[in-house]
């Protein structure tokens, strides 16, 4: 057989879930054509001996719709066998968008997920102003990887009622002007619609997010719009089911999410199921209500996260992590300067130290003050303290942990750089969590809280954490949780699974060595801003649409990736 690339001797994972086996793959443009034991040459043989070949991994969780632009090889989730990749989640894209609406999207990206002004200033070409030119102009850039994208329910909403989208409720007339702008995106490709109601996500002055705004009747029937064709499907990051604080909420939530997927019949994926100091047993809970929705035939499946979320900050970049607390949002946009007057303030400390220290209501910081680490400092005298909990230094010096967080941080300029887990800290949760059959293991937030957090290798730490080290799950599980699972529910027919007919999309991998390594920050974005970047090791090759992207960890100039538009390419 003649083909374009034979990949030979590899132990071939097909996504399945059933049992390995030695065989070749021969692909022939962008399609696999033939599986097993075939004989054939090529320009191009890669000789997989002693490694593992899998389907290329689906990333269910990404927000690259702006770092696309400048960033086409979508770094850091190429490195990790990463093939295909949504983004367009939690409520957030930049179309549709008027000119006059450009700056204000900007500052709600930028806030909620962690991307500078300069860096979306200086990146974001603003080519279009409809979502299908948003399309097109994704299209143009070549990606390295393919690109699913979803349809953000708050710049719908900006577009339609201007400013007044953070203000009040939408009109009926209001309502059908978004379902057409829906219906407008889904002819154009569009793979769904994402919403989101989470507290902690706020714009950059503290006004909710658009969707938040939004009542259920409108939530519904925007949802409905998608429907109407059959195919796609909805992300949601409801108000209570990650930071609860009313179990009536989230029921409200469900219910809203349960009749939803009821009236569409299509996935309705949500952030997400994950293990939280503050509420230890509500993965647990939320599960018990998943198997009820199943048993009533809804498709609701939930994201979650196969490692801690560790989250990087200082107090002169507080980001996201103290947003839903109500005497931190007083300084959380303040100058630096006024922000450290505050800091200073004895009353002012007071309350603040109410919000991190004694308040009992469930927010996205854990209190947890054994769990905050000193992860760099500015000054020489104060590196003793790196890698120490503000826990363990307020024993050793006798004092608060709220006083010791507070001065470290003002002597330092506010530049002190702590180190916290968000969430997952409990692994026993997390392994019961990633084996449970309905999870999209994800979350990975690529493109976003670029400084804060860098999950993007989660693939490559299910491999090397939970299936060497732990024995968690089979290798053969854990490709068909990468691969196949993701891209069924998700409605990507002809990715996941190594199959001939399907596309060439493949990881090839070293079950030995895998494992993603430590995160460090480069100076890269548009305005030279920094980030947090992590590559791979074990991982040979990615192969994407039968072009080698990676080899051995070194990008080979290819950018062989598509937008899979709508039904067409799902």
């Amino acid at each position: 057989m003649r083909c374009d690339l034979l990949v030979k001797n590899g132990r071939i994972y097909d996504g399945s879930g059933a049992e390995s086996y030695m065989g070749n793959i021969a692909v022939k443009g962008r399609r696999i054509v033939a599986v097993g034991d075939i004989d054939g040459d090529a320009p191009e043989v890669i000789d997989a001996d002693g490694l593992a070949v899998a389907p290329g991994f689906v990333d269910v969780h990404t927000h690259y719709d702006a770092q696309v632009f400048w960033d086409p090889l979508l770094t850091s989730s190429c490195w990790h066998g990463v093939t295909t990749l949504v983004m367009g989640n939690c409520g957030l894209a930049f179309a549709p968008c008027k000119p006059e609406h450009r700056e204000p999207l900007m500052h709600i990206f930028s806030r909620v997920e962690g991307v500078s002004m300069e860096t979306l200033e200086k990146g974001v070409p603003w080519t279009w102003t409809t979502f299908p030119e948003y399309l097109d102009a994704v299209e143009r850039v070549r990606p390295a990887l393919n690109l699913v994208a979803l349809m953000g329910h708050s710049p719908i909403r900006l577009y339609v009622m201007g400013l007044d989208a953070v203000e009040r409720p939408a009109t009926r007339a209001e309502v059908e002007q978004m379902k057409e702008l829906v219906r407008q995106g889904m002819r154009a490709g569009a793979a769904g619609l994402s919403v989101s109601r989470s507290p902690v996500q706020v714009g950059d002055h503290g006004e909710p997010m658009p969707g938040k705004v939004a009542e259920d009747e409108e939530l519904f029937e925007v949802c409905k719009a998608v429907g109407e064709f059959g195919h796609g499907f909805f992300e949601f990051n409801p108000r209570v089911l990650i930071y609860e604080k009313d179990k009536s909420e989230r029921e409200r939530d469900l219910a809203l999410l349960k009749a939803i997927a009821k009236e569409t019949r299509l996935p309705t994926t949500w952030i997400g199921l994950i293990h939280q100091w503050d509420q230890p047993t509500l993965w647990a809970e939320l599960m018990e209500q998943l198997d009820s929705a199943f048993r009533e035939g809804l498709p609701l499946y939930p994201q979650a996260s196969c490692r801690p979320i560790m989250f990087r900050f200082s107090l002169k970049n507080i980001a996201t992590i103290f947003d839903d607390m109500p005497h931190w949002k007083k300084v959380h946009f303040l100058s630096v300067e006024e922000r450290k007057r505050c800091f200073r303030d004895p009353q002012i400390r007071t309350e603040l130290r109410y919000d991190l220290v004694e308040d009992p209501v469930p927010r996205a910081f854990s209190k947890r003050w054994d769990l905050m680490y000193v992860h760099e400092v500015k000054l020489e005298q104060n590196k003793p303290l790196v890698g120490k909990s503000i826990a363990e230094i307020a024993a050793a010096q006798g004092r608060d942990v709220f006083d010791v967080f507070m001065d470290l941080s003002l002597e330092e300029d506010l530049d002190t750089q702590f180190l916290t887990p968000l969430a997952n800290g409990d692994e026993s949760a997390v392994c019961k969590i990633i084996n449970y059959p309905y999870s999209l293991v994800s979350l990975s937030d690529g493109g976003a809280h670029v400084q804060y957090i860098c999950d993007t290798g989660y693939p490559s730490y299910l491999l090397g954490h939970w299936v060497r080290d732990n024995k968690a799950m089979s290798l053969e599980k854990a490709i068909k949780v990468l691969a196949a699972y993701p891209a069924a529910t998700l409605g990507l027919k002809d990715r996941g699974m190594i199959r001939p007919g399907m596309a060439a999309d493949l990881a090839i991998f070293d079950p030995d060595t895998i494992r993603p390594l430590a995160p460090y920050t480069v100076y890269d974005l548009p305005g030279n801003g920094p980030r947090l970047f992590q590559k791979c090791e074990g991982m040979h090759y990615t192969i994407v649409n039968g072009q080698v992207l990676t080899r051995n960890g070194e990008h080979t100039g290819s950018y062989p990736g598509q937008l899979l538009r709508g039904s067409g390419g799902m």
